[in-house]
């Protein structure tokens, strides 16, 4: 009894630590889904239509499309700017995919797995236009070799087996290929759909015919916008809001950008680090002179890491970089070129021509790679070899004998020449272009192997240069990168602020560049590579007004301070934003309404040639199908055409306003061409015209109303 007196007296207590208790059990779940969602959020990359992309599929979206190029180009490696038109082709296409397919399941539109099978039978797709499905012999797309390239590999997977990497590649990228179909085609179904809904009627196809059609020549008199000067105009605020208020949706931004002000700093090469350069490449020019051998001058150029690799082979011009392939042909052999800079290379360069003869610019051949149980049996085979072909053996019989194909293949020059070659593939390439037609060699390389070769026919005979070059780029030193990086930085500390950095960047040599709208997508900021994180800190971290540190950026020779001075959201753009451009249409609109009012009064040419500045001119074939371009305005005027059309021959029309001035006009002559009215040809025409108009501003409304969120420079 005591003890249940006790827990009666300690009720509340108790209650108290079970609530929370119970609480703090309620609250891990609820933190931790929280902490779950959060981390997810932070791995977003995009969102369309409220559905999320996150950093791994769009990765992997990348990789597939990556892989793509790959095959289809046939490149294992891409430079920065292609990897970016990369990134956003699978962005883009990804967005675009999403909008369509929302709209189609809305609808009830789909694609079925038999109509995808159909389009990989035939081939009908860019997708399947590549190397890897090629017949080798018709250079044409064959789906047997597909299918018995998806039958091999679905038995080694059934089987257990090894799958080599190339062919996991090759499965890899068909699975692609099927989804690339089967949103091409769903987006095809949704195009004709629409397309469907857009119609013509004979009132129209007529017009439309008669408008292209029907051409006249006129006499013209155009009184330029330009002829006006700028102070005999006057434009208020309340003239730019007027124009704001009327071309107001020309001014709707779909995304939010930043505006900034930068100072960038290129590091170049000192005079310190020209003249280091030079004496260098005098050394090296030095060195090349007293080279006795081919071999001892191309050592010269390796010990020098020139950017020309050395191969002791002869070689077309276009090997050559256009400043050394320019002396070959006045050089004599021997000729060391002295040391010199070259300003559209930015480079240091020397060389010297070793030799100079005419060899083909392709070669026919065929080989034999001699297999053996050491070298004597090898030289023995080759000798026998070498000794049938003399008496006129066929040499794809001997090679079919020791187990080769024996088959001919062309070889070109471009094929090697700017490529990277060891002793033996030198001594394999020179071998073969200077080989006659006809002609059989026994080739032994430094690895042991010996091959024998045959050519069958040689084409193109060109001059060729074996040449030892020594080429550097002029770099700048690691002491005149710290003698600016520290210039820069206590320039950086001493303005923090717009005003100061505005006021004191000439005094430094600097120069402040306004840079405008950059968004998210952007890849860098005014050209300079690797600036993502000045777009991260602009978007992430600044408010208007804030500055960044110091960024360190392009290739390892940008250094780069930023302003931020502006945030356009979404929406409307303001007029303050717009003023200048505005302030320039409204001028135009006064300058042209000025014009108006002289010319009012003119009812023919011959007086409109009397208004001052007016320009006189004769254009024929002119159309209401066509705008008129006017060389005395540098404008584009379809106003032209349409008062043409309506301008009897012999009368007078004008004035009328144009983009770029006031124009006057006299028909002179009319005529039809020859073309002949289809009135259902014309009909579909205009239907399609219709639709290809319209149908971008339907994919903008569709990517208006999914609220599409690009993230992507949170992760690239």
């Amino acid at each position: 009894m005591a003890a249940i007196q006790k827990i009666r007296s300690k009720g509340v207590l108790l209650v108290s630590v079970i609530a929370l208790a119970l609480f703090l059990f309620v609250a891990g779940d609820l933190f931790r889904g929280l902490e779950s969602l959060f981390r997810n959020s932070s791995m977003q990359v995009g969102e369309v239509n409220g559905k999320t992309i996150d950093i791994q599929q769009y990765q992997k979206l990348v990789e597939d499309y990556q892989t793509y190029y790959e095959v289809a180009t046939q490149k294992s490696s891409f430079n920065e700017e292609e990897l970016n038109r990369i990134k956003d082709e699978a962005w883009q296409t990804y967005v675009q995919s999403e909008l369509i397919k929302s709209q189609c399941e809305e609808i009830g539109l789909a694609v079925t797995e038999e109509e995808i099978s159909e389009v990989i039978r035939s081939g009908f797709s860019q997708m399947l236009q590549v190397p890897i499905f090629m017949n080798q012999q018709t250079g044409r797309y064959d789906y047997a070799q597909v299918s018995a390239f998806l039958k091999t590999y679905q038995d080694a997977k059934k089987a257990g087996n090894h799958i080599p990497d190339e062919y996991e590649k090759i499965h890899s990228y068909y699975l692609f290929a099927q989804r690339q179909i089967h949103d091409q085609l769903l987006a095809q179904k949704f195009q004709f759909l629409l397309s469907q809904s857009f119609l013509s009627n004979p009132v129209e196809a007529q017009m439309n015919f008669d408008g292209r059609t029907e051409e006249a020549d006129i006499i013209l008199a155009a009184l330029p916008a330009a002829s006006v000067k700028d102070d005999e105009v006057q434009v208020s605020d309340a003239d730019l809001q007027a124009k704001y208020n009327e071309d107001k949706e020309q001014y709707q931004q779909v995304v939010e950008t930043r505006d900034l002000k930068i100072v960038d700093i290129q590091v170049v090469a000192s005079d310190k680090d020209k003249s280091a350069a030079l004496a260098d490449m005098q050394d090296a020019e030095g060195k090349l002179i007293t080279a006795s051998t081919n071999t001892a001058a191309g050592n010269v150029a390796r010990q020098a890491n020139s950017l020309i690799h050395y191969a002791d082979i002869y070689k077309t011009k276009a090997a050559y970089p256009e400043m050394i392939a320019n002396l070959l042909d006045s050089a004599a052999v021997g000729f060391v070129s002295p040391a010199k800079y070259d300003a559209m290379t930015n480079t240091y360069f020397t060389c010297k021509l070793l030799g100079k003869t005419t060899q083909p610019d392709s070669v026919l051949f065929r080989q034999i790679g001699v297999i053996g149980k050491d070298e004597a049996d090898i030289a023995k085979k080759a000798d026998s070899i070498m000794t049938a072909l003399s008496s006129g053996a066929s040499f794809k019989d001997i090679a079919k004998k020791y187990g080769q194909p024996g088959d001919s293949a062309w070889i070109a020059s471009s094929q090697f020449e700017n490529a990277s070659l060891d002793a033996d593939n030198a001594s394999f390439i020179s071998a073969l272009f200077s080989m006659g037609a006809g002609s059989n060699k026994k080739l032994t390389l430094t690895n042991g192997n010996t091959i024998i070769l045959q050519v069958d026919k040689t084409a193109n005979p060109v001059t060729k240069y074996n040449v030892a070059a020594v080429v550097k780029e002029l770099k700048f030193s690691d002491e005149t990168y710290n003698n600016e990086f520290n210039k820069f930085s206590a320039f950086v500390a001493e303005n923090r602020t717009l005003e100061l950095i505005e006021a004191n960047a000439p005094k430094s040599g600097y120069t402040v560049r306004p840079i405008n709208d950059i968004s998210t997508s952007s890849h860098n900021i005014a050209g300079i590579r690797a600036t993502r994180d000045v777009v991260k800190w602009a978007f992430d971290e600044a408010k208007a007004g804030d500055i960044s540190q110091l960024y360190e950026c392009g290739s390892n020779d940008h250094l780069l301070l930023a302003v931020l001075t502006g945030i356009n959201a979404k929406g409307y753009r303001s007029l303050d934003k717009l003023k200048e451009s505005i302030t320039e249409e409204v001028k135009n609109d006064k300058k042209i309404a000025k014009l108006l009012d002289q010319a009012k009064s003119a009812k023919s040419i011959a007086e409109a040639s009397k208004i001052k500045n007016a320009v006189i001119d004769t254009v024929k074939h002119v159309s209401f199908s066509t705008p008129t371009f006017v060389s005395s305005t540098m404008a584009s005027e379809p106003i032209i055409g349409a008062v043409t059309a309506k301008t009897a021959k012999g009368a007078f029309a004008g004035p009328v306003k144009g983009n770029n001035g006031v124009y006057m006009l006299q028909v002179v002559d009319k005529k039809k061409t020859a073309e002949k009215f289809d009135k259902v040809a014309e009909q579909k025409s205009a239907a399609q015209t219709n639709f290809q108009m319209a149908s971008n501003a339907i994919i903008n409304a569709l990517y208006l109303k999914a609220d599409v969120k690009d993230n992507r420079y949170k992760f690239f």
